[in-house]
């Protein structure tokens, strides 16, 4: 069992996709690593709307300009830039099908720098997007 964390410590975040952080950083500086960057973005921005942790309107909004503009400094080919700036949109939407779709079709483009482990982790975000209940789409407003 885990040692209980001090009370004036920082929550630690739990992405869904360690493995595709992993790739991610052994990549070696280039076009792999940047295409992994952008499969991570894509991912971390859809996982906003996954049914166990999702972000208030608001925030995925921000995350999604920020997302945009991060892009600007990445070379990627164009279809992958593309199908990146589609999941950044998706993000911003209420609906996590439309994220699921999104993903899966930049995965689509992606075949090879994936290892099993990201593409496994990455299709159970798809999954939960996909599977997420209707409700999701009415959270609370933001204020």
């Amino acid at each position: 069992m885990a040692p209980a964390l001090p009370s004036f410590s920082p929550v630690r975040s739990g992405f869904a996709c360690p493995a595709l952080l992993l790739a991610a950083g052994r990549a070696p500086i280039g076009g792999e690593r940047e295409t992994l960057l952008g499969v991570l973005m894509a991912a971390r921005l859809a996982s906003g709307l996954s049914p166990d942790q999702p972000l208030p309107s608001v925030t995925r909004v921000v995350r999604a300009e920020a997302a945009r503009s991060w892009l600007a400094s990445v070379t990627l080919a164009a279809k992958t830039r593309t199908a990146v700036l589609r999941c950044i949109a998706s993000s911003e939407a209420p609906s996590p099908q439309g994220a699921a779709e999104s993903l899966l079709a930049l995965l689509e483009l992606v075949p090879t720098p994936l290892d099993r482990g990201a593409r496994r982790e990455v299709s159970r975000l798809i999954e939960a997007l996909q599977s997420a209940p209707s409700a999701l789409l009415a959270l609370p407003r933001d204020r």
